[in-house]
This record gives structure tokens, C-alpha cells and sequence, in this order.
């Protein structure tokens, strides 16, 4: 007998049975990418809600939409910032605060500081800005944020005119007077811990113990000592080198980028323009520094 033969075709309930198997793994394969899609999508709206709510609790938004600027100054501080008798403000750091506010199309509130005001206010959200010749150092920026900077200073020492006193180092034993949380104090504490530090709550109040004898010696930024010399005869600058030579800059709340980088912006093209040359030579009576420009 001859062996039965073997058919090539396949059997059709078998084949549907594979058929309906592929179905469901590609079904499958669909539902977990739509869910994975829809992760995606979930994932990305939340991130841009983020980025929105960031943007929407900015200073910069919250300056734009009331249409005021809140700037930390000072009052006494001639030439960056004094308060007339009439209630209105002069001077430099005056100048670049118009001008911020002018670039925002707002009204500029100002809001009187202190040099150890200055970090307190800004922590306190009591202004969005500090223009109050505030030195960028890096113990500040630990606790504030600070932008590019619009100007150098450094910090000098007065001295009666009839004083014996002639160097630094003749400061030993001496009370010298400086306003609290400022450069100056600094300074004495690291460079000169052998005088005698007087503290005061304003820089009128530091200068006026020096005018009145109480102190032996003034301790300031060097276009503020310059400026009481000059206004007062009865005062000279010690001769030697400018102590700590720094960069000042606008402070502001830490954690707000959007903020910063809009005031970094500012800060270039201020210092660009020739409107900050023009305000150097106006109230410091110097020329502008060639590495801000």
C-alpha cells in the first residue's frame, strides 16, 4: 500500500487562531502607547503650568500688571540717594531707578532703606528692587540676588582737618564711625580690627558724630567721602589706598529668575547707552568705568 500523502495547505482553524492572537497583541501594543501618549501630554501641560505659574508670581508680571515699582533708596546718602525737603528724591542710584521704572512703564514708589535695611526689605518682599548703592559681595549673595553690576566704588576714611591722625595705621585706638550692616563695618572688622568701632543706624548719623567730635575718624564709599570733603571744609580724606574696591549692583529676591534676567538686560543697555555715563559724571564727577561699558 502506498503511504498516505501530506497536503501543503495549511489548516484554516489553526490560521484564525493566529490571527485573532496577533489582533489582541497589537491591540495591546496600541493602549499601551496611548497611555504612555497621554502621560506624555499630562507630564508636559503640567510643566508648562509650572513655567506659567513661575512667570505669573515674577516681580517682573506682578510690575507690569500694577504698573509700580517698589525701590528700596537711600535718604542720606548724597550723591547716590537723599530725600529733598519738599518730599522728592535725588541723585544716582535715583536716576537708574527712573529709568528701570521708565523701561517697565511704571510709577516708581520709593521706599526708604538703610544699609542694614536693605537685605531685611527685599526678604520681607517690602520692595522689588534695591538700588541703594548695595556692594555685590558674596556673603550678601548668599541671602539676596544681585545683577550685573552698573557701578564700582570702594570705600574711604575722613578725618577732621586738624587731626593728627595721617594713615591707616594711625587708627589704632581710634573710634571710627560707620552705619550698620554697611562696607565699612566690614572693614573695620578685617582690615583694621585694632580701632575702635562706633555703629550707627543711618550714614547722617555716622557723619554727624564725626562733624560733632564724637568719633575720631569716618569710615564710607569713596564717592561719599569725597563729596563730604568737598562740601565741608572741615573735613579731609585720609591719604591711602581705596579699601575693598567693589561692584554695586540692583538686589533683589532670591528664587525669581524671570526677574533677573530682565534687570540683568536693563542693567546692559543703561550701561550702554550713555545714560549712565551721564549720571557718573553728573553726581560722581568721574567718568564712567570702561569695563561696565
Amino acid at each position: 500500500m502506498s503511504s498516505p500523502s501530506h497536503s501543503n495547505h495549511s489548516n484554516p482553524a489553526s490560521e484564525g487562531k493566529e490571527m485573532i492572537g496577533r489582533k489582541k497583541m497589537w491591540a495591546a501594543v496600541i493602549a499601551v502607547l496611548a497611555l504612555t501618549t497621554a502621560g506624555c501630554t499630562s507630564g508636559s501641560g503640567s510643566d508648562k503650568g509650572a513655567a506659567a505659574s513661575s512667570a505669573s508670581d515674577s516681580h517682573l508680571n506682578k510690575v507690569l500688571k500694577s504698573h509700580t515699582l517698589r525701590v528700596g533708596v537711600q535718604t542720606e546718602a548724597a550723591p547716590w540717594g537723599v530725600r529733598k525737603s519738599d518730599g522728592s528724591y535725588e541723585g544716582f542710584d535715583i536716576d537708574l531707578a527712573n529709568a528701570l521704572g521708565k523701561s517697565l512703564g511704571a510709577k516708581v514708589e520709593f521706599v526708604p532703606a538703610t544699609n542694614e535695611s536693605r537685605i531685611p526689605m527685599l526678604q520681607a518682599d517690602k520692595a522689588d528692587v534695591i538700588i541703594a548703592s548695595f556692594t555685590a559681595t558674596n556673603e550678601r549673595a548668599q541671602q539676596v540676588a544681585f545683577s550685573v553690576p552698573y557701578a564700582s566704588g570702594g570705600t574711604l576714611i575722613a578725618v577732621p582737618k586738624n587731626s593728627g591722625i595721617q594713615s591707616y595705621a594711625d587708627l589704632a585706638g581710634k573710634s571710627v564711625s560707620a552705619s550698620r550692616g554697611s562696607i565699612g563695618e566690614q572693614i573695620l572688622k578685617s582690615q583694621l580690627p585694632k580701632a575702635n568701632p562706633a555703629l550707627f543706624n543711618t550714614f547722617a548719623d555716622s557723619v554727624q558724630a564725626l562733624k560733632s567730635g564724637k568719633v575720631d575718624a569716618l569710615i564710607e564709599n569713596n564717592v561719599i567721602v569725597p563729596d563730604l570733603a568737598r562740601t565741608d571744609q572741615s573735613i579731609r580724606i585720609l591719604e591711602g589706598p581705596v579699601l575693598k574696591p567693589s561692584l554695586m549692583a540692583i538686589g533683589i529676591q532670591q528664587g525669581d529668575q524671570i526677574w533677573l534676567n530682565y534687570l540683568n538686560n536693563f542693567v546692559r543697555n543703561y550701561n550702554v547707552s550713555g545714560e549712565n555715563e551721564a549720571a557718573t559724571q553728573k553726581w560722581l564727577n568721574q567718568p564712567m568705568p570702561d569695563f561696565l561699558k
